[in-house]
């Protein structure tokens, strides 16, 4: 098995066992192998919730991010938040489940020894990668002065520079392969380039920003230096090449970050549709009950990456709503609903069929509302870079229903679409939800 391409479940075993092992030294270290059954209960009867607690924080403060320079001490410096919040969780899980036979000297060894043992399989995890992992290729747009100027005095070796990007009047650089901008498939195929670094993101071209678009439609990580606006506002995504601060406009959430969110996702889903099963049976009764037809209404949406799923609802309009209209967008006092539909619509309690999308991974509790390929094809023609919201999977609830309203235009949700997903984190999602539920209360913009 590759380490590079299996390295998250590599060292996600590693902490488990490391994590164990540093209290099961400690209780050597403080009793020698006879060890009080009544001393060693506590960790006995919850170590599986104080790894599963130790794990979620090490992912939350980014103990898994790829960092092929760090070395022993840099990680302890990582760390040390996620280990420090976990040594203030455990005491209080202590004092609440009254479990005061765990011996303090036992709970400090523990405490460092699980530092410094992750610490070092941290390290060795950054030391492989370094050996093994090979820069990527990558494509630079820009002046040929500054390009040139930059392999002449920074030292690059984040990334292997395959090529740039000139005008056809443009000289050459020597050493570096020049392109032409013609069709991104062509351009990626003959560079085989697997990031695109642009150096002078002020001048961007039209044209130059639809390519860019369509090579992160294609998975081509797209980094630039950022204006002097976008340093004054703020930035996720930091990066950099040689000693030039870049930023990733497209960027989306860690491996960690989606573990953890799908994790949320799975639990989420289950927690809720058991807690709300008996919402389920009424609106399923009342819905048969008050009008002909089926109960759930199945309609075709589009996902990650562009793919078409069957999206679930409770029905809430007539059968056959769309034969005479086709498909239009539901406007207010909209005929077609039925008075129990428009309850459900009133409540979003039509929309809980899905969190059964979400439980078969075509959709998550947080993410950009999906639409029907219809009007998604209609909004690529109008909005440019529409296609970046499905760099993400769609959404129960997202960024555009929270801060947005029914009307919203397509332009503005895109907009939110995008601060979610250059953003996209486990913290924002629960943050998100919890908005979400607040909003619910107020009933705000539901049709």
């Amino acid at each position: 098995m590759s380490w590079t391409k299996n390295r998250l479940v590599f060292l996600i075993i590693g902490d488990v066992l490391l994590f164990n092992i540093s209290f099961l030294l400690a209780y050597v270290m403080r009793f020698g192998l006879d060890i009080p059954y009544a001393n060693f209960l506590p960790y006995l009867r919850y170590f599986p919730l104080y790894t599963l607690i130790y794990l979620l924080l090490l992912a939350i403060f980014g103990a898994y991010e790829v960092e092929k320079g760090f070395g022993f001490f840099d990680h302890l410096l990582v760390l040390a938040p996620a280990v420090g919040t976990f040594v203030v969780v455990h005491l209080g899980m202590l004092f609440l489940l009254r479990e005061f036979a765990f011996p303090r000297l036992t709970l400090i060894a523990a405490y460092l020894l699980s530092w410094v043992l992750t610490s070092g399989w941290h390290a060795l995890d950054s030391l492989i990668l370094k050996r093994t992992l090979k820069p990527p290729r990558a494509l630079v747009f820009g002046k040929r002065e500054e390009i040139a100027n930059l392999l002449q005095k920074e030292k690059v070796d984040s990334v292997e520079v395959v090529g740039w990007v000139k005008d056809e009047e443009e000289e050459e650089i020597s050493g570096l392969t020049g392109y032409n901008l013609n069709s991104c498939d062509q351009l990626l195929k003959e560079s085989r380039a697997e990031e695109i670094l642009v150096l002078s993101s002020p001048d961007l071209t039209t044209r130059t920003l639809n390519f860019l678009i369509e090579a992160r439609k294609k998975g081509v990580r797209v980094a630039l230096v950022p204006s002097l606006y976008e340093l004054l506002v703020g930035c996720d995504g930091f990066a950099r090449l040689g000693n030039v601060p870049m930023i990733e406009p497209w960027r989306t959430a860690s491996s960690a970050d989606r573990f953890l969110i799908r994790t949320l996702d799975i639990i989420g889903a289950l927690a809720l549709l058991l807690t709300l099963f008996p919402v389920l049976v009424i609106a399923a009764l009342g819905t048969k009950l008050t009008s002909p037809g089926p109960l759930f209404f199945k309609q075709e949406r589009v996902g990650l990456g562009g793919k078409v799923f069957k999206l679930i609802k409770f029905r809430t309009m007539k059968p056959d709503a769309e034969k005479e209209t086709g498909p239009v967008f539901a406007q207010e006092k909209d005929p077609r609903i039925t008075p129990f539909g428009r309850f459900l619509r009133l409540l979003r309690i039509d929309e809980l069929p899905q969190f059964l999308n979400v439980l078969k991974g075509e959709m998550s509790l947080v993410g950009p509302r999906p639409e029907r390929p219809v009007f998604v094809e209609q909004f690529q023609k109008e909005v440019p870079g529409y296609f970046l919201r499905f760099l993400v999977k769609p959404g129960m609830t997202g960024m555009a229903q929270i801060y947005g309203t029914y009307d919203t235009s397509p332009a503005n949700k895109l907009s939110y679409d995008l601060a979610y997903i250059r953003n996209q984190s486990f913290l924002l999602n629960l943050r998100l939800l919890f908005l979400t539920f607040k909003l619910m209360l107020g009933r705000k913009g539901a049709r």
